[in-house]
């Protein structure tokens, strides 16, 4: 999540226990809930590793984000339109201090706030749960893609900013088409990002 581990990366439980200093038993159960969360794979014969998401992965992922982050964008618009934009633009300020100090890893981090802004205040329970199911692979996803290049952090920003915007004058429309083409970018960051070798 953290971008300390790369996207493919084997993962050693032995190194992992000292570098945490732990016995290798808790490392195989953090593995364990790691693979069911989606952010390990586990190959027989092979050992573990950071996922790898394939373009087919990213497009699914892509998909189910944007049904819903549209409907908790509509629900929370209807319910608690202040809370989020708020949460929103907290977030959006916190990019943008830590873009200017070049520190990666909090834009990353401020990103997925952002979202979590519309997601938490839905209103919905079980929305936001389903939208946990793929929190870590899309975490994961993000920080890759935004460690990497800085024109995907000059671009995600420029995006959150006019989907709060479109909140703010109260246009709904608007704000679900920026935030399905925001959406919908991850993708072409993550290609852009890959054929670049992450540079």
């Amino acid at each position: 999540m953290d971008g300390r581990l790369a996207l493919g990366e084997a993962l050693s439980e032995v190194r992992l226990a000292e570098a945490f200093d732990v016995s290798r038993a808790p490392i195989r159960d953090a593995l364990t809930k790691l693979q069911i969360e989606g952010v390990i794979d586990v190959r027989p014969q092979a050992g573990s590793f950071v996922f790898t998401p394939t373009d087919d992965d990213v497009v699914a992922m892509v998909e189910f984000r944007a049904l819903l982050e549209t409907t908790a964008l509509r629900l929370c618009f209807a319910r608690q339109r202040d809370a989020a934009l708020r949460g929103m633009r907290a977030a959006a300020d916190d990019m943008e201090r830590a873009r200017n100090a070049d520190d990666r890893l909090a834009v990353a981090r401020a990103d997925t706030a952002f979202h979590w802004a519309m997601v938490g205040h839905c209103g919905n329970d079980y929305l936001a749960d389903s939208y946990r199911l793929i929190s870590g692979r899309v975490g994961a996803l993000r920080t890759h893609n935004l460690l990497a290049a800085d024109t995907v952090r000059k671009g995600s920003l420029a995006e959150h900013r006019s989907l709060i915007a479109a909140v703010a004058r109260g246009n709904l429309a608007r704000a679900e088409t920026i935030l399905t083409e925001h959406i919908g970018r991850m993708r072409q960051r993550y290609q852009l990002v890959r054929g670049s070798g992450g540079r």
